[in-house]
């Protein structure tokens, strides 16, 4: 008697600092196809073969991902600025709309990609 093996893939989510990286690479990637160029992708570990989306789908969410991180980004500036005029870091965070720590450490590092290159 043979039984079926049922197999669960468990997924781990993604590290912000390869979110951010993908966005970085999203970047030169659009600014090489305006200038006719090809750039070199850094190498990834080969995985499971997934069904990809079609090209117009990528680019749409691709898009929204670097509005989300510019977002982030503009925030985590607010921030910065209520630190200068002396608000207490609680109520810095609170106006600029950082209240949750998630928020806030994405937040971050968003500033931090873009103040970094």
């Amino acid at each position: 008697m043979t039984t079926a093996r049922t197999t669960t893939s468990t997924r781990q989510p993604l590290h912000i600092g390869a979110i951010l990286q993908q966005v970085t690479w999203l970047e030169k990637e659009e600014i090489a196809e305006e200038k006719g160029k090809i750039i070199a992708m850094p190498v990834s570990p080969a995985g499971p073969e997934q069904p990809g989306l079609p090209p117009a789908a990528r680019k749409a969410i691709n898009k929204k991902i670097r509005q989300c991180v510019k977002n982030l980004e503009g925030n985590y500036d607010l921030y910065l600025g209520y630190l200068e005029l002396e608000l207490d870091d609680a109520a810095a965070r609170q106006e600029a709309d950082l209240a949750d720590d998630m928020k806030f450490s994405l937040a971050y590092y968003a500033w931090q990609l873009h103040h970094s290159a």
